[in-house]
């Protein structure tokens, strides 16, 4: 398992993956999918909250593995890393910290794909 320290180290966004997936999926269907995982984190970081605020362990650990596959997919790395650790926390260690860090890494996920997605169009 990683530590969280060693999570930071790990790119917010991998461009070999995004490059993958341009190259297989072609430009239009690159870019319809792009915004799919920008409306997907916008969604996910709002059920996270919410869950955290009213701490709802199943849910929180709903999202994270929803969380860790599909960042992976789209090369998030940091953003996958973290929401593997949180999803595997057992409950009361350090649970909420975690999941704070991971809304955080979350947050910033989507303002670099926010302003890559935008590239695309200009």
């Amino acid at each position: 398992m990683l530590e969280p320290t060693a999570i930071t180290a790990c790119p917010i966004m991998q461009r070999s993956t995004l490059d993958n997936l341009l190259s297989d999926l072609g430009f239009e269907t690159y870019q319809h999918l792009l915004n799919l995982f920008e409306q997907e984190l916008i969604q996910l970081h709002l059920n996270l909250q919410t869950a955290v605020e009213q701490q709802q362990y199943q849910e929180i650990n709903n999202v994270t593995h929803i969380l860790k596959n599909t960042a992976a997919l789209y090369g998030a790395e940091r953003l996958s890393k973290s929401a593997c650790l949180v999803y595997q926390i057992e409950i009361g260690q350090a649970f909420i910290p975690q999941t704070q860090q991971l809304m955080a890494i979350l947050v910033e996920t989507l303002s670099v794909f926010n302003v890559h997605i935008h590239s695309l169009v200009e």
